[in-house]
């Protein structure tokens, strides 16, 4: 049985970065047959989105939800993961209701001042060839304070739900750094967590998209600032 993977080397990011520089650049298809060939879904992977608009402006969020727009129309993106702080709240996610062709898909949010329910959870995507994807939010908040019984609630939680989950990929998201919370970081090793994704780092000058994939306890990382990351994930692979 072949071994899955997360990708992040400079190689296998090219033919994301191609696909994401084409939908970029281009104008509006040329033709009906043109369309539908870049919008047909494929039977061996799927693509998905993860951005942060933080405490830009609207005019920087409207550029942003643009070139995601751009983005979907090419790589038939089925879902997005909006890191905030904010969460629900978060005010890329409001304005994302100019642009139609964004609403007609699921935005997870990660659980920081979550509106409803619990502020974690846990989400099971379908992925070809009858694989899933579980994306495990948490509030990052309860772990602020060490002595917090929430957050050893919530850390039980994370256990028990990376332990008994059986699907293929687990993607586990939260708007503080890793680095900060050491219990958290040997949680995602012991339990076979694949990456987790958050949008802030030490530097305060550098508050973009980061995120930390674990192959067989080995750890590489991608960032990137003021923008989103387009992912690429089949049942043996996933692309950043």
């Amino acid at each position: 049985m072949k071994e899955k993977s997360w990708r992040c080397t400079l190689i296998a990011q090219l033919s994301l970065c191609a696909a994401a520089y084409i939908a970029l650049n281009i104008g509006q298809p040329q033709n009906q047959n043109q369309k539908l060939t870049h919008g047909r879904r494929s039977s061996s992977h799927i693509y998905f989105i993860t951005v942060n608009g933080g405490s830009t402006s609207l005019q920087q969020q409207t550029l942003l939800l643009q070139q995601m727009v751009k983005v979907k129309r090419i790589c038939d993106i089925r879902f997005v993961i909006d890191i905030s702080e904010l969460g629900e709240s978060e005010p890329l996610l409001q304005n994302a209701t100019m642009f139609p062709e964004l609403l007609n898909m699921p935005w997870y949010t990660c659980g920081n001042l979550r509106r409803q329910g619990e502020t974690y959870s846990v989400t099971k995507i379908e992925i070809p060839h009858g694989r899933t994807l579980d994306i495990i939010a948490l509030d990052t908040v309860l772990f602020q304070d060490p002595s917090s019984a929430r957050g050893n609630d919530q850390i039980l939680w994370l256990r028990k739900t990376l332990n008994e989950s059986d699907s293929d990929w687990k993607i586990v998201v939260g708007f503080d750094p890793l680095i900060s919370f050491e219990s958290l970081h040997s949680t995602l090793l012991h339990y076979g967590a694949d990456a987790y994704m958050s949008t802030k780092t030490c530097d305060a000058e550098a508050q973009g998209l980061y995120i930390t994939a674990f192959n067989h306890n080995s750890i590489s990382k991608v960032e990137t600032v003021n923008g989103f990351l387009l992912h690429r994930v089949s049942s043996l692979e996933m692309v950043s």
